[in-house]
């Protein structure tokens, strides 16, 4: 019996965020950070960043003064983020989900990464 698609989709990226290091890094990735004025003008209003795995762009839209729900499948990945916050000193919620499952709510968020 072969595996389901999706949840091995979810194990590759748990076990690809099980390391050490932060996949990706610590930083924003270009577009977020080049669009810090436009969060900023938002804040202090609500964000979520979907499939944000160890948070480099939750952490840092957090740190524009959003609200931010950091939303990723990844216990590993979220783990990482819930330090990399810390480590910044700001906040996330963080949510377990993926972008088949997660029950989207509606005209609730002012910026959607």
């Amino acid at each position: 019996m072969s595996q389901d698609p999706h949840a091995a989709e979810i194990e590759r990226w748990e076990k690809r965020f099980s390391t050490p290091d932060y996949l990706f890094g610590i930083e924003p990735n270009a577009f977020v950070k080049s669009n810090a004025g436009l969060l900023k003008a938002k804040a202090p209003g609500k964000a979520l960043s979907f499939a944000d795995g160890e948070a480099r762009n939750g952490v840092f839209m957090a740190q524009q003064g959003l609200d931010v729900v950091s939303m990723d499948p990844s216990a590993a990945a979220q783990e990482k983020a819930r330090k990399l916050a810390q480590a910044r000193g700001v906040t996330l919620q963080l949510e377990r989900g993926d972008l088949k499952t997660w029950p989207w709510p509606t005209a609730h968020y002012d910026v959607v990464a």
